[in-house]
């Protein structure tokens, strides 16, 4: 076999690219094994440069049926949603009777795929406690359950044998594996058949199992951008895509934009602002668009209903406006509800809900036999789709109705709605969409190469394979990746570690999906500042994103673009780092605030110090005239004479041009240790996870630890003990903790200095969120004329 190393950059697909060339113009047959998401993407690099007749994209399970049509193969095939119910169906029988959750059989049917890909049978399943001994039963029954019907693995298995075996004479001349991370034994076993059949096989991957070639590299050229919030962020980059289609030359198709799952619904949004067609390349699951949310949420009202359920019924609006305003959810509670209301106001809302619910209730006035039962619960399934307009004309009714008949195998008549409910919003499917600008999300974008691509959000823990250990079998029972091709025939029952950090792939996919490619991260979010994914954005310092140009006429007044009335002046240097972190992480980058209370000297009337605060402050006066403290003072803190003469109060070390401040701090010997004054009692986990995310604090630790000095981080609460948050313990590794220390604290360092550049860019004008909620100054601002 040829293979390969695919070092994520294109250079492996353009090696066999040339070859599969040069034998269909020798009139020869090509198959391009790929994933089912990337067909169509091969097909089009397959035809770049001309016709290429007798090549063929395919993937494995179209193999797999070929193989099985062409011996004459045929019987009953299990879908994945079929699977499941199979699953579901053993676990009740192992459970006498006891009816599965769907998440409980789904948990076995990934574990039971896993083992089956990996050719584990169910008596040779590593067994080391209790689940894994369940896991080996479940199979076990799940293997009698399903009889003589083929599963996805077992029709994988089959083709492998029948090639090996002879039963199939060749439909191509070559078989090129693209665009994978890794291939399993199964599928493995298939392409070694082809080969002996006399096929050419190539086969590209970043980990090959044999002896390959590492064909030349292919340049990408990488910049990084950093935004200041995600929506400045994606304006940013569908701006700069417009752009590249208006004047920049690009066809759609040579651009694609990847972005995190959680963020592909707001990306489509925002891209019909702009009048820009993206061609959604992901999986989706029925439930993830607005006829499956709308079904499942019609499913889960019976056992769950919320005040905004109620308003997917126009009959229940009524009350579902009494609910709200009330709070209310839970059946009793909303039948209470509707009884008030129509004692009240003489209405029927308590007979219209129990008419709803009545019809939502797919066993009500269904027959005692099974058979006529059944038939009656897919007639009720059929009904609640097509009685409305949404789901009837849906893409996905069928998608939903098939859905229901593996609910129904499954849950039976009891579980039905659940089970189907469960299976729209796991069972993913992919929808063929027309050209435009590839939208992906990680899991497309192995195998593929683009023009220039575009990379959205890129921060830490965003772009992730989600490699997590499995519920059955530990770690210390699996072997190396390396390993597993070696003895999986010599020795039965293994299987590949599952933490093998893998992301490293995924990011060098990513850096390298196209000849130009553009990263870029938002600073901050919400509630939070925002790191970036070092190893995805490279060490190359990012550029700032500059101001978003309005793209849609929507968005404009007579096309000319919109501008404020009055322009923002900007903010007077700030008095302190404190008057930083309120602006950031209080005031949510409200400019008009900061520059009432910075330049105008306004204040709320209340004062907004805390009496702990004050009293703390007499303290400090008291330490600097060099005066007795009030006895009375000294014991509501919980501190000594000897220990009030040691400790300096807000002391402060240099940040650039500002003092940064702290409430306290003290050295003894070569340790220092910072202190942080409060009115409750923590304990040492809630102490850290106060002085998480502090500034002040640990920017002062850092300057005592580049003087060589071991420091500690304590809060100090109203009338108790102070409490460490923070230090070395002398039974670990001291040289790792300051390390890991002051790592911690040069991050908090990048956090204040960039928030630092956030003020001396900000204009004294209103940020709109949910920090207006308890902002002094709504009588003032003019945030209702800020255009959202």
């Amino acid at each position: 076999m040829n293979w390969l190393i695919d070092a994520a950059d294109g250079g492996a697909s353009e090696r066999m690219l040339e070859r599969a060339r040069e034998l269909t113009a020798q009139k020869r047959r090509v198959w391009w094994l790929t994933l089912p998401s990337n067909r169509n993407f091969a097909l089009r690099r397959l035809a770049a440069r001309g016709a290429t007749l007798g090549a063929e994209a395919v993937h494995f399970q179209q193999v797999h049926q070929r193989v099985l049509a062409q011996a004459g193969r045929t019987g009953t095939f299990l879908s994945t949603g079929l699977r499941v119910a199979r699953v579901g169906e053993a676990l009740r029988e192992l459970a006498g009777g006891r009816m599965p959750a769907p998440g409980e059989a789904r948990l076995f049917a990934r574990a039971i795929a896993e083992l089956k890909r990996f050719e584990v049978a169910p008596e040779e399943v590593p067994v080391g406690d209790g689940e894994s001994r369940r896991l080996q039963r479940v199979y076990a029954a799940y293997e009698r359950a399903k009889g003589e019907a083929l599963d996805p693995d077992d029709v994988a298995r089959l083709a492998a044998d029948l090639v090996a075996e002879g039963a199939w004479r060749p439909e191509t001349d070559a078989v090129f594996a693209a665009g994978f991370w890794e291939l399993s034994p199964l599928a493995l076993s298939l392409l070694t058949a082809m080969e002996r059949a006399g096929v050419e096989v190539w086969a590209s991957l970043p980990e090959p199992p044999g002896p390959a070639e590492d064909p030349p590299r292919l340049p990408a050229a990488v910049a990084v951008w950093r935004a200041e919030n995600p929506v400045h962020e994606l304006r940013w980059v569908l701006a700069e895509i417009k752009r590249d289609l208006l004047v920049g030359g690009f066809d759609p198709l040579e651009l694609a934009l990847v972005v995190p799952p959680e963020r592909l619904e707001a990306t489509k949004m925002l891209a019909r602002e702009y009048d820009l067609y993206l061609m959604d390349e992901t999986y989706h699951a029925p439930s993830e668009e607005e006829p499956g949310k709308l079904l499942v949420d019609l499913l889960r009202f019976p056992d769950h209903p919320t005040a905004e359920g109620l308003f997917l019924f126009e009959e229940l609006a009524p009350l579902g406006r009494a609910a709200l305003a009330r709070g209310l959810a839970g059946l009793d509670a909303i039948r209470k509800l509707a009884r008030q209301l129509d004692e009240a106001e003489g209405g029927r809302l308590a007979p219209t809900l129990e008419a709803v619910l009545a019809s939502l209730d797919p066993l009500a006035g269904a027959p005692a036999e099974d058979a006529a039962r059944r038939a009656h619960l897919l007639a009720w399934a059929e009904r609640l789709v097509d009685g409305r307009p949404l789901l009837a004309q849906s893409r996905w009714r069928e998608v939903f109705l098939l859905r229901a008949r593996e609910a129904l195998e499954a849950g039976g008549p009891e579980g039905f709605r659940a089970w189907w409910a469960g299976l729209l919003e796991r069972v993913r499917l992919r929808a063929r969409r027309p050209g435009g600008v590839a939208l992906l999300s990680p899991r497309e974008v192995s195998g593929r190469r683009y023009r220039k691509a575009y990379v959205l959000g890129a921060s830490e823990g965003v772009y992730t394979l989600d490699e997590r250990e499995d519920y059955f079998i530990p770690e210390e029972a699996r072997r190396p990746w390396s390993e597993v091709f070696e003895r999986i025939y010599a020795e039965r029952g293994v299987l590949p570690r599952r933490l093998r950090g893998r992301d490293v792939h995924l990011w060098r996919s990513l850096r390298a999906l196209a000849d130009e490619v553009v990263i870029s991260y938002p600073e901050a979010d919400g509630g939070r500042p925002l790191e970036p994914e070092r190893d995805l954005v490279g060490a190359d310092e990012p550029r700032p994103m500059g101001p978003v140009p309005l793209v849609s006429r929507a968005l404009s007044r007579e096309g000319s673009g919109y501008r404020a009335p009055r322009e923002g002046v900007p903010l007077p240097a700030p008095s302190g780092l404190s008057q930083v972190y309120r602006f950031e992480r209080s005031y949510g980058g409200c400019g008009f605030r900061s520059w009432l209370e910075a330049r105008e000297g306004l204040r709320p009337d209340e004062d907004e110090r805390p009496e702990w605060y004050r009293a703390l402050e007499r303290l400090a006066e008291a330490k600097r005239e060099g005066r007795a403290p009030d006895p009375e003072a000294l014991a509501r803190w919980g501190m000594t004479p000897a220990h009030f003469e040691r400790l300096t109060f807000f002391p402060g070390v240099s940040f650039g041009e500002l003092t940064v401040h702290v409430h306290a701090g003290e050295r003894e010997g070569r340790t220092a240790r910072v202190y942080r004054f409060g009115e409750e009692p923590l304990t040492e986990a809630e102490v850290r996870e106060r002085l998480r995310d502090r500034w002040a604090e640990f920017i002062v630790a850092g300057t005592y630890l580049r003087r060589g000095y071991a420091v500690e981080l304590w809060y100090w609460p109203l009338g108790g003990p102070p409490v460490r948050g923070y230090g070395a313990d002398p039974q670990r590794d001291r040289e790792a903790w300051v390390r890991k220390f002051q790592e911690m604290a040069d991050q908090r360092r990048r956090w204040a200095e960039r928030a630092l550049e956030r003020w001396r860019a900000a204009r004294a004008e209103a940020v709109p969120g949910w920090h207006c909620r308890s902002c002094p100054f709504a009588d003032v601002c003019r945030k209702d004329e800020v255009e959202t």
